[in-house]
């Protein structure tokens, strides 16, 4: 009798390790793909238009965690020495590889929706709205950042190039 007993005891104490272990073992909470952009970016970028010179300006680009969901608030500010503007914000939503959201200009008043996925360094993006069309592609390493925006049936500008840096 006193065998089993003891045979019982280590059984549950066995029973009640293993559980406390799976309680503390727990899986973690998935890692946001993106979490390595957050922060702030600055660097040069150059817009290329259908007819006319590229211009060169000064951007800077931040990344804000967003705490309701997996996913960034980017906002972009653009500006060169005469009177180009570019205020953009995009709040993103990473679920598995896809990135959803919801975009806007704060200079022209105009936005539309992000539907895209989760890359290596980044994600690529389409951006919809009634007035603009575009694919941006965002990749980062280590202090390294590029932004490219390809516009759809623009006659604003043909492409959009930032190299940026954090460190």
């Amino acid at each position: 009798m006193r065998q089993s007993y003891r045979a019982a005891t280590y059984v549950a104490v066995v029973v009640v390790s293993s559980l406390a272990a799976t309680q503390n073992w727990a899986a973690p909470t998935p890692i946001d793909p993106l979490a390595s952009l957050a922060g702030r970016w600055v660097g040069m970028a150059t817009m290329t238009s259908d007819s006319g010179p590229a211009s060169n300006f000064k951007c800077v680009v931040t990344y804000i965690p967003r705490k309701d969901v997996r996913g960034m608030r980017q906002t972009i500010r653009c500006q060169d020495a005469s009177n180009f503007k570019l205020h953009a914000a995009t709040d993103l939503t990473v679920e598995g590889d896809r990135v959803t959201g919801l975009w806007k200009d704060k200079i022209n008043d105009v936005g539309g929706t992000v539907d895209g996925s989760v890359t290596a360094n980044g994600f690529d993006i389409h951006l919809a709205g009634r007035f603009f069309e575009a694919r941006m592609a965002v990749a980062g390493q280590g202090c390294d950042q590029s932004v490219t925006v390809l516009p759809q049936k623009s006659d604003m500008f043909r492409e959009l190039a930032a190299t940026l840096k954090k460190c």
